[in-house]
């Protein structure tokens, strides 16, 4: 009778452990942030700055993490098998989302393993020339190319969505368009500049076109980039290929209701701030703010596209 006795308080005790553990005001600690490339680029700097805006809302520190190697799928491996209490999040892009997954098996399903919190950038990718080329629009370029002219064009990685929207314009067009892979954006950039290659297919483009080094012929986005309005998008050039791009935050799924929608809350306003849209501007970032459920939704359509085009590609 004494051990049933005993044997009901130590349950009792450790039910009411557990309720008051889960129950406890949330966060009541650090939060870490794993940003999945190196320190200094455009996405660490702008994960830093919401992370900043956010800990006074959140009432906790925000800690951000750089966890770099294999182009983000290492981080979003690593998150993909956190906990999930809210207490580890990743800030992440389009091709560790949706685009290298759709290539091959990376050890996390983008979908089944994570919850999209909101979206808060996305730089806009342009098709840009030097100003000196010959070529004033693209479909000059395209014909130049199906009629002779070997053109080569620079992106920020073999296995880049811009690549692969490009391969897909090249096959369409029959235009004899050469990849020629960089480390970055940065480097394709300057081997544009450097008139080693043809085209390149990068971001942070504007201050290089206003100040007249580089020509745009067309964004690979779903919209047109607000900074050139009268420049189409390669589906308004005729052409059913985009490249949309992302840059958002997203939680290990089974985080629970209550702290997603917490978590959400303080950063989406650390994302609508003046304080933000300063950093961003200075970046030649656009903020991009987009929900997590309108998110999910692009991710999901843009793994089932490039898992199509990858398809198209091998045959």
């Amino acid at each position: 009778m004494l051990v049933h006795r005993i044997t009901i308080a130590l349950a009792t005790a450790l039910l009411l452990v557990a309720t008051t553990a889960w129950a406890e005001p949330f966060p009541s600690r650090p939060v870490t942030l794993v940003v999945p490339y190196g320190a200094g680029g455009t996405t660490d700097i702008s994960a830093r700055q919401l992370a900043k805006l956010a800990e006074p809302i959140l009432g906790q520190p925000v800690v951000v993490e750089n966890h770099p190697g294999g182009g983000g799928i290492n981080a979003m491996r690593s998150v993909a098998r956190a906990t999930p209490d809210g207490y580890t999040l990743i800030a992440t892009t389009s091709s560790p989302s949706f685009v290298t997954p759709a290539l091959r098996d990376v050890g996390y399903d983008p979908i089944q393993d994570f919850l999209p919190l909101l979206n808060y950038s996305g730089p806009y990718h342009g098709v840009l020339i030097n100003a000196d080329s010959p070529y004033r629009t693209l479909d000059e370029l395209l014909e130049a190319a199906r009629n002779g002219t070997r053109l080569t064009y620079a992106t920020a990685g073999a296995l880049s969505g811009a690549r692969l929207s490009f391969t897909a314009l090249s096959r369409e067009t029959h235009a004899d368009l050469q990849h020629v892979p960089f480390d970055g954006a940065s480097s394709a950039t300057a081997a544009l500049l450097g008139h080693h290659v043809d085209i390149a297919l990068v971001p942070a483009y504007r201050d290089l076109v206003n100040d007249g080094r580089l020509r745009l012929l067309a964004v690979l986005d779903d919209e047109r980039d607000p900074d050139f309005p009268s420049i189409p998008t390669l589906a308004q050039s005729g052409h059913d290929i985009e490249f949309p791009s992302i840059v958002a935050l997203m939680a290990p799924r089974g985080t629970p209701a209550g702290r997603i929608d917490t978590l959400r809350d303080a950063f989406t306003q650390a994302a609508s701030s003046d304080a933000f849209a300063k950093v961003m501007k200075k970046l030649n970032q656009p903020v991009r703010l987009m929900s997590g459920e309108a998110l999910e939704a692009v991710i999901e359509k843009n793994l089932a596209d490039y898992r199509e085009l990858a398809s198209e590609l091998k045959k």
